[in-house]
């Protein structure tokens, strides 16, 4: 369900989250809706003080996720399960939010404990997978310390609601609401193909590597973080939302 409608502050500027998405959008395309605009990664843009962020793609979306922007963030393009505007209905979008036409939507992050000390969040997925494509290791899952399955694939993801209707669809995940206080963990290309897909309470999760070879890596969103050895775990749990902002240009993405 969609929040309160939202209007932002006029004075202040909007930012433009720097992206390598392949949608052909400038900051300076953003001018003709009459605004002032920041560009950057979102740690540059977050110090200008804006009044909500503009991120093309989903690793725009991701990364300005990552930073913990207390704005709401405008995504745009391809962005799986999340509401984006395309790129083209840019201004258009920005001219509905400067109008109070805009509407707040939750979208639920993870915070990802690695074994090395690192902390990670996804607003997407969380992946343990081979480094090598098509090889064979073993994993665990459990939920809440107890032990939910364990098996031989090329790897396991564990998606939000919002990442449910990406990778984790592509491999017959389910698809979660964001109603749901929930992740969807799915293996990847399992020995046994009737492997079963769970849906885990979104606190309490952890993904294990069960076997020394092949050589495991921690993916989080779109970003390699580590490698995970045998008898490691990563630990996931709810760590917040992002808060995205919904106009009548938004094409949604929830299915």
């Amino acid at each position: 369900m969609d929040g309160d409608a939202w209007r932002p502050d006029p004075t202040s500027p909007v930012g433009f989250v720097e992206s390598d998405s392949e949608d052909d959008l400038e900051p300076s395309d953003l001018e003709a809706a009459e605004a002032n605009v920041v560009s950057g990664p979102p740690a540059d843009v977050l110090e200008a003080d804006p009044s909500t962020i503009v991120a093309v793609g989903d690793s725009a979306v991701a990364a300005a996720a990552d930073a913990r922007p207390d704005v709401p963030v405008l995504p745009v393009g391809d962005v799986p399960g999340i509401a984006a505007v395309d790129p083209d209905d840019v201004v258009g979008a920005l001219e509905s939010v400067f109008r109070g036409d805009g509407h707040l939507r939750t979208n639920p992050v993870l915070v990802v404990e690695t074994p090395s000390g690192n902390s990670e969040r996804a607003l997407f997925d969380v992946a343990l997978v081979t480094a090598e494509p098509a090889q064979i290791s073993e994993y665990g899952v459990s939920s809440r310390e107890e032990s939910v399955a364990q098996f031989r694939a090329d790897g396991v993801v564990a998606a939000t609601p919002a990442g449910s209707h990406g990778y984790a669809e592509t491999i017959d995940g389910p698809l979660l609401s964001t109603a749901v206080e929930g992740v969807v963990v799915v293996p990847i290309a399992p020995f046994v193909t009737q492997t079963c897909r769970w849906v885990l309470p979104n606190d309490g999760v952890a993904l294990s590597v069960e076997r020394d070879q092949p050589p495991i890596v921690l993916c989080v969103d779109d970003r390699t973080v580590e490698r995970i050895s045998a008898g490691e775990r990563v630990s996931i749990t709810a760590d917040g939302t992002l808060s995205t902002v919904v106009v009548p240009e938004s094409a949604d993405e929830r299915g």
